[in-house]
């Protein structure tokens, strides 16, 4: 098992390290200018990307009169780069200097969600428009991911990885708490499409962040020609030959399915199905984007109390159960009350996950591997999504998406069990 841990590079000062023992780590916020554009342009950006995920799907259901499995298509599109492309743009990314792809992919995605919008003004938008944008504004999300990713170890010290780590999770999971209580307002005053515009400016503005940036990578000198399919391979086995990333893997497989179907699922129940209104829709995914908060917070002092491998259990007991609460949803007055709480709970659980699984793979993975390691990781995970989607599309369309719901919380219990083996749970204490 592969147990480099990556180096300080530039931007990080010896005395981040701190000495042998307990060193005081001091916040990446404080000490590096560059991630803070980094973090800022991220904020903004995640911010945008949670309004489309509340607006996009309510514009297909109450615009364009889309079916569940149409919905499900729709989301399917936008993740199937996930599963196609992370290999090809590991290897690509691996010798050049992040930072330029990431704001070129910004610039692109602000111009085609734009599209939007625009397209539904003039009364030209239509279904196969929103797959076409939806697959595009996906494969160069897919290209901007892995190059963060690969971008943040060489833009700060080991020591310092779990609080930026936390930091980026929480940027998803505050967009998540004020993306879709805005976005039900900004629905109410204005209309779905026209609420993309902030999305759209979202990007704009992460770019203008990145651009901002006084910090530059070196890309690594290549020592002999490059063999693409030696590099594809070794990209690979930095996931399946590395016992806890293999695990760490498997279960974002099965637990991002389980998600997928949920989150499909549960919409068309809610909306449709009980006829609540969006508004109250977007109560409940304030309640779970300040559970990804709470959980990406607590996840740094899990780390530093019980390892990155013990962590594990304390945050899949929440991660994993949260949603039976779900099926108590029956139309009544509580029902915003027992969803939100599923979702705080849940999100939590998932969100300090997500922080601990990042900083795993950091630690474990060699710094020439790391954005191969990354785009193999997404398309095992994140792949996943594709099928749950498109499952929970189908199944919501065939049994209903109350029958659908009780699935769920049974696939994510199965996704626990990957990282509750030795692989994880034996690893050895780095702080």
């Amino acid at each position: 098992m592969t147990t480099t841990v990556p180096s300080a590079k530039n931007g990080a000062r010896p005395d981040d390290q701190g000495p042998p023992g307990r060193p005081p780590v001091r916040h990446p916020l404080r000490t590096n200018g560059s991630y803070r554009a980094l973090w800022v342009g991220d904020l903004v950006s995640q911010f945008g990307s949670k309004i489309t995920e509340f607006v996009l799907p309510l514009l297909l259901v109450t615009t364009l009169h889309a079916s569940a499995l149409q919905v499900g298509v729709v989301q399917t599109a936008y993740m199937a780069p996930f599963f196609l492309l992370p290999l090809i743009a590991g290897v690509w990314l691996d010798h050049r200097s992040k930072r330029p792809v990431m704001i070129f992919a910004d610039l692109i995605r602000f111009a085609l969600v734009l599209c939007v919008p625009v397209m539904t003004l003039l009364g030209a938008l239509d279904l196969w428009h929103v797959y076409l944008i939806a697959f595009a504004v996906g494969s160069f999300t897919v290209l901007y991911d892995i190059a963060a990713a690969a971008y943040l170890p060489e833009l700060l010290p080991a020591p310092q990885l779990p609080a930026a780590n936390s930091l980026v999770t929480s940027n998803q999971a505050v967009g998540g708490t004020a993306g879709p209580g805005l976005s039900g307002w900004l629905v109410g005053l204005f209309g779905p499409a026209a609420t993309l515009v902030v999305d759209a400016l979202s990007y704009l503005t992460s770019a203008t962040a990145l651009m901002l940036m006084n910090h530059r990578e070196q890309p690594r000198a290549r020592t002999a020609e490059r063999d693409l399919r030696r590099e594809l391979v070794d990209g690979v086995h930095a996931v399946v030959r590395n016992p806890p990333i293999r695990a760490v893997s498997l279960h974002a497989c099965v637990y991002n399915a389980g998600v997928a179907m949920m989150n499909l699922a549960f919409l068309i129940f809610f909306v449709r199905e009980l006829q609540h209104s969006s508004g109250q829709f977007g109560l409940i995914m304030v309640a779970g984007g300040v559970g990804a908060v709470t959980g990406a917070l607590v996840a740094p002092r899990l780390i530093r109390r019980f390892g990155l491998g013990r962590a594990f259990p304390y945050v899949l007991v929440f991660s994993t159960t949260a949603y039976f609460l779900l099926l108590t949803a029956d139309g009544g007055s509580r029902d915003v009350l027992w969803c939100s709480l599923a979702y705080f709970l849940g999100t939590a659980g998932s969100s300090g996950g997500s922080v601990i699984a990042v900083t795993m793979r950091q630690r474990l993975t060699p710094a020439a591997l790391y954005a191969r390691m990354t785009a193999t990781y997404r398309l095992f995970s994140f792949g996943a999504l594709c099928v749950g989607s498109l499952t929970a599309g189908v199944l919501a369309d065939t049994v209903g998406a109350r029958a659908t719901l009780w699935v769920v919380p049974f696939v994510l219990m199965a996704s626990a069990v990957p990282v509750l083996g030795r692989a994880v749970l034996s690893l050895p204490r780095t702080d």
